[in-house]
């Protein structure tokens, strides 16, 4: 066998590309196996776009049937309704002191001690407010006539009142409640008893009050010492203090068109915001 022949059958031949393989160039190769990568990425494309899409209406689905009351929940307190006294708000976990037997300066029959510790729980009743604190709750009130600011009342203060003006109905001698000054006494009494209604239904606390049996009573008894998760009270105290101004102060607030001959819807002193303390 002659070498040299074998060998030029293993070297390209004239005119053939060198850069060909098995008689296809590179161009062949391209034009055969290109298409199928192609063909492959097209489909695992959109096979992804499929799953992207699916994924997205499954969620949608699930948000669109998911409870609003749910979603609410999980909002901050930071969506509560504006009030200037926000900043004053922290929250503690507080046991209440509900037994029959339990004694504080507001619980017991009437006496000197227990007007004077309610007549300091109302003090600042009345607030001053700015311009910009009712424009944030659409509101207007009456100026105070040295222009330091607007009248207005934390709303818990007119529920402590309310509060009051019902236990002091429970002893009308002791309050002279029947002295004629109060000209819709049943009428302020039923307020009262409606605002406090609304305001416990408002906040609906659902901790739970547990029952034990007691020795000498046939039914279960309430065990009324409950923790709550409470606002601190001083703080906010602290803060309508800083802010309060007298309302029955003439200089700050008087009425424009107001005659003596008009009667009056009702008596302050009465009402219990002007008990003299004994």
């Amino acid at each position: 066998m002659n070498p040299t022949s074998s060998t030029e059958k293993l070297l390209p031949s004239e005119g053939r590309d060198p850069e060909s393989v098995g008689g296809i160039s590179n161009d062949g190769v391209d034009a055969v196996f290109c298409p199928k990568k192609r063909s492959a990425f097209r489909s695992l494309f959109k096979a992804a776009l499929i799953h992207l899409a699916l994924l997205t209406v499954h969620t949608a689905i699930i948000f669109s049937f998911w409870p609003k009351n749910v979603l609410q929940t999980c909002r901050p307190r930071t969506e509560a309704l504006y009030s200037p006294a926000q900043s004053a708000i922290t929250w503690e976990t507080r046991k209440f002191e509900g037994s029959l037997e339990t004694t504080n300066p507001y619980k017991g029959e009437p006496r000197g001690e227990l007007d004077r510790a309610w007549n300091k729980l109302l003090e600042p009743s009345a607030i001053r407010v700015s311009k910009e604190d009712l424009d944030k709750i659409n509101k207007t009130s009456v100026p105070l006539l040295d222009g330091s600011g607007y009248m207005a009342t934390l709303d818990v203060y007119h529920q402590l009142h309310c509060l009051r003006w019902v236990r002091q109905m429970l002893h009308p001698d002791y309050y002279d409640m029947h002295n004629g000054k109060e000209k819709n006494l049943g009428q302020h009494v039923d307020h009262c008893l409606d605002n406090i209604r609304q305001f416990v239904m408002c906040k609906a606390d659902v901790v739970l009050m547990t029952y034990d049996w007691m020795p000498q009573f046939h039914r279960p008894w309430p065990n009324f010492e409950i923790e709550h998760e409470c606002a601190n009270w001083d703080s906010i105290h602290n803060w309508a203090t800083e802010h309060s101004f007298d309302g029955f102060d003439d200089n700050l607030i008087k009425h424009p068109n107001f005659h003596p001959e008009l009667a009056s819807p009702f008596s302050y002193a009465v009402s219990g915001n002007d008990i003299p303390s004994i």
